[in-house]
């Protein structure tokens, strides 16, 4: 059977299951509860749940034959082979609703779910895809606590938004998609990396709209939202590392890494070895940079992914002795709305080779 004409029977069934149950008032008129039905080309008809009486909505679902997916919402197969069954289960759904006075209605618009899973192909590297349902106002809070762009951070915080696709990359970049109540497109906003506190002297990535084109919608969020994006991370981290270069400075102004190294210092080049790789693929990509600089990131880098690396006292030395200030440095270059800091009172402590001595030519620690 044509596809077309299967999605079209299902639209069909789902407009007839949302008549039988807006036919007349039932037992549990006023319960606020609504189930908003979509077609999709991968889960077959999704049912999302609005309203207090999600519990409810969720057993007559359960009852009239959908199924959990992946991402925990109720679902009903599509294909051409068993559409009695459809039709059958879609009856049972307007029965019952119609008996509980819930509101059911036939989504008109494109399944979120598909296009983000569209959208997603069209961007570069791996993205996992998961639809979130927010039945209460309160459930989207948690979406807004961690939404770091400011427009849909306020959006989450003022109006009802009762869904967002989540879509996070193999390197942990995280975007939620919502959609535009008033037009055919949809709102992208970045989610705060959960390994970094918030600093009030980054500026926020700002989401980005889109339409509901998935090819145009990726080239949008690939010119503008995700190199706004690596900058507010790489200027996150930056500041980081210089707090602690700062610190360490201050409070050991000899700066010389020599017998037990004090707990906080260790922890404090443990984060360095962590972000380094970060910040020198970050920089590689946003920043515009001579070969000398590049040259410069690639032995930064070849010793801080070194998982054989720890905060031996020559490392120590080699990161506040130049390395740590080289790297902030092109990582400034490279995020040009970063405020400029206060260079901070140092000792002099001369001029230092970017590779610790080590792990310098001939080393059996070098990189290979």
């Amino acid at each position: 059977m044509n596809s077309d004409w299967i999605d079209a029977l299902a639209r069909a069934a789902v407009t007839n299951a949302g008549v039988a149950a807006e036919r007349g008032p039932g037992p549990g008129e006023g319960s606020e509860c609504a189930i908003s039905l979509s077609t999709s080309s991968r889960d077959g008809i999704v049912a999302l749940v609005e309203g207090n009486g999600w519990r409810w909505a969720h057993s007559a679902l359960d009852t009239a034959g959908f199924t959990k997916n992946a991402d925990g919402h109720r679902c009903l197969p599509l294909n051409g082979e068993d559409l009695d069954h459809t039709r059958d289960a879609l009856h049972t759904l307007g029965v019952l609703t119609q008996r509980a006075g819930v509101r059911v209605t036939a989504s008109t618009t494109v399944y979120i779910g598909d296009f983000a899973r569209d959208l997603s192909e069209h961007l570069p590297g791996h993205w996992d895809v998961t639809v979130e349902s927010y039945a209460l106002t309160t459930w989207q809070g948690d979406l807004a606590s961690w939404m770091w762009s400011p427009s849909l951070k306020e959006a989450l915080n003022q109006r009802r938004v009762p869904r967002a696709a989540m879509l996070k990359h193999s390197d942990g970049t995280e975007l939620a998609i919502i959609e535009d109540p008033r037009a055919d497109r949809f709102h992208v906003g970045a989610l705060h990396p959960k390994d970094l506190f918030a600093d009030g002297l980054v500026t926020p990535p700002a989401g980005v709209t889109i339409s509901s084109t998935p090819a145009v919608a990726a080239a949008d969020i690939t010119s503008r939202l995700l190199p706004t994006y690596t900058r507010a991370v790489l200027h996150r981290q930056v500041n980081a590392v210089e707090n602690d270069l700062d610190w360490i400075r201050r409070a050991h102004p000899d700066a010389d890494a020599r017998g037990p190294l004090p707990v906080a210092i260790v922890e404090a080049f443990v984060r360095f070895s962590e972000s380094g790789p970060q910040i020198c693929g970050s920089v590689r990509r946003v920043g515009v940079l001579a070969q000398d600089d590049l040259t410069v990131l690639q032995q930064i880098n070849d010793v801080v992914a070194d998982p054989a690396v720890g905060p031996r006292p020559e490392l120590v030395n080699w990161w506040l002795r130049g390395a740590g200030d080289r790297l902030v440095a092109l990582a400034r270059r490279a995020v040009p709305d970063a405020e400029p800091t206060a260079e901070p009172s140092r000792p002099a402590l001369g001029p230092a080779a970017v590779l610790p001595p080590t792990l310098g030519p001939g080393s059996s620690n070098a990189h290979r």
